[in-house]
Order: C-alpha cells, then sequence, then structure tokens
C-alpha cells in the first residue's frame, strides 16, 4: 500500500471582517486525495475539541503525520472549496 504526502489548501475568511482572507494549509501522508481530505478534517475536529477543552492542540510524531496548528476561533474554514494537492519531493 504506497503512501503520497499531500497538501490540503482550505480557504478561511475572518467572520465579523468578510474582507480578511487566506489559506489554511494542512500536510500529512495519505493513500489518495480522499483520503487526504479526510485527514485533515479529522485533524481540524481533534484540533477544535481540544481548543473547546482548553488543551493544548496535539501535534503529530514526525512532519508527516497529520495536525492542524495555528487554527483561530475567529476564522471559518471553507471546506467545499478545498484544494488537494500530492506533494512533489
Amino acid at each position: 500500500m504506497s503512501r503520497t504526502m499531500w497538501e490540503i489548501d482550505v480557504p478561511i475568511q475572518h467572520r465579523a471582517d468578510t474582507q480578511r482572507r487566506g489559506v489554511h494549509v494542512f500536510t500529512g501522508l495519505a493513500e489518495d486525495a480522499n483520503a487526504a481530505m479526510a485527514a485533515a478534517l479529522r485533524a481540524c475536529e481533534i484540533a477544535q475539541l481540544h481548543t473547546m477543552s482548553g488543551q493544548p492542540i496535539p501535534t503529530g510524531t514526525c512532519r508527516a503525520d497529520w495536525s492542524a496548528r495555528g487554527l483561530r476561533p475567529d476564522w471559518e474554514l471553507q471546506w467545499e472549496a478545498a484544494e488537494r494537492k500530492p506533494i512533489v519531493i
């Protein structure tokens, strides 16, 4: 079973000032684009749960693990517009 490093670029928009926009980038290993998207979503959900409970956001044990550092509660992630890109090294 082959796994590839993936980048998921998720557009973000500030909740109060919709003119403020950006991109949150997730990276990690996955078998395909769909698995990469699911892993990014899962990492985001875990990070949000930790943030809501006052716990630090978990980090991966290596650079290939999915995590969601740097999330901001006043920004909305627009998953429907996310781009999935294999990372070529």
